[in-house]
């Protein structure tokens, strides 16, 4: 069985949560098929499509007519699009080839996500003004959503949680739970003695919006706490393309910066535990999951890990509050013991349950499903 995988044309060092989720399911898909890639690329203009959601992409109409002529030159038998934002392709793959199966993979549920991400930018008493006026562009998303399940033959999800909001458009489509995968370096790098440092640490995408609120929480309202209780705490952000108004926040707050790493494996080692006060977000956290994974400790809210099925007071310990976060991380830096638990319970529960194996046999069977639909 042959399969096609399509994706946005981006860099290949697999950095971001989408690359290393496609990266994840090439490989997979490998494992037991014959697998081709086809790369999209975004328009240079504007589209003519003016009605379309700000959550699906504008591709190049020469590149989705080369889409097009590849499928009719290899005939797949199934064809994976990566991400609800490559809509009009789908449109088009599906009009021109009716009876082809197509897996639509969710990285996120874009119209929850496009929601949050813009309510968090009102204050709290604001947001339901907010919501009223955002109400015609989150109906947009919403129905860029519903038109891409439409058109899928089957969906996958990375949790749980995101499984219910597909299902909840109405759209009767099979819906499969195809978790993020660890990232390899993890599990070549990690002998689950990071978070051994006295670093607070942040990984990520430091352009997403999410996590540029996570940074200014943690350098304006939870260090400041922490340091009353811990003179000694530091903070390290550590990610890719920090805006310059980030990079004077860090500075002016005392707090380490490094930009673009190469290599995660020392900035963990030199941690002590790793703080995600996410409040926005969709699919399940892979900097969750690679922290737990290479053994460094982790505080994070509630958003931070919904859909991997952690344990809070087992895995991780919860905090929403900065107050919260202050306590908690303080305890993880001064009580050697609860950090080697953690360390422990947490690499254990993430090798077991999303290790490569896993995860190999979880797209396997749900490819395997399709032959029923």
């Amino acid at each position: 069985m042959t399969y096609l995988q399509v994706i946005l044309s981006r860099n290949n060092d697999h950095a971001s949560g989408s690359e290393l989720r496609d990266a994840a399911n090439y490989s997979n898909l490998s494992s037991f098929s014959s697998v081709s890639r086809f790369f999209l690329k975004k328009s240079d203009g504007a589209s003519s499509k003016g009605d379309l959601s700000a959550t699906v992409l504008h591709l190049k109409r020469e590149s989705i007519a080369e889409l097009l002529r590849v499928i009719g030159e290899i005939n797949p038998r199934i064809l994976l699009f990566e991400s609800v934002t490559l809509l009009e392709a789908v449109e088009a793959v599906r009009l021109a080839y009716p009876d082809v199966r197509i897996i639509l993979d969710f990285h996120n549920v874009e119209s929850r996500l496009y929601r949050d991400m813009r309510l968090a930018r009102w204050p709290a008493p604001l947001r339901p003004l907010g919501a009223v006026l955002l109400r015609r562009r989150t109906e947009k998303a919403l129905e860029a959503d519903r038109r891409v399940v439409e058109h899928a033959t089957a969906v996958w999800v990375c949790s749980e949680e995101d499984r219910r909001l597909v299902q909840a458009f109405g759209v009767d489509r099979p819906v499969f739970v195809v978790p993020n995968p660890i990232p390899d370096w993890c599990l070549s790098a990690s002998d689950g003695n990071a978070g051994n440092g006295g670093d607070v640490l942040f990984v990520g995408q430091l352009r997403y919006g999410p996590n540029k609120l996570a940074v200014r929480e943690l350098a304006t309202r939870i260090m400041p706490r922490l340091q009353r209780m811990r003179p000694d705490a530091g903070l390290h952000v550590c990610g890719r393309n920090p805006s310059r108004k980030m990079q004077r926040l860090l500075a002016g707050t005392g707090a380490k910066l490094t930009a673009n790493p190469r290599d995660l494996a020392p900035i963990y080692a030199a941690a002590g535990v790793a703080a995600i006060p996410l409040r926005q977000g969709g699919g399940t956290r892979l900097k969750v999951l690679e922290a737990l994974a290479v053994g460094c400790p982790v505080v994070a809210t509630a958003k931070a890990v919904e859909g991997l099925g952690l344990v809070p007071g087992r895995h991780y310990l919860a905090a929403e509050t900065p107050e919260d976060f202050a306590e908690m991380l303080a305890r993880v830096l001064a009580d050697a013991g609860l950090a080697a638990d953690l360390r422990e319970a947490g690499r254990t529960f993430v090798l077991s349950n999303y290790g490569d194996g896993v995860r190999c046999e979880t797209v396997r069977q749900a490819v395997a499903a399709m032959r029923e639909v």
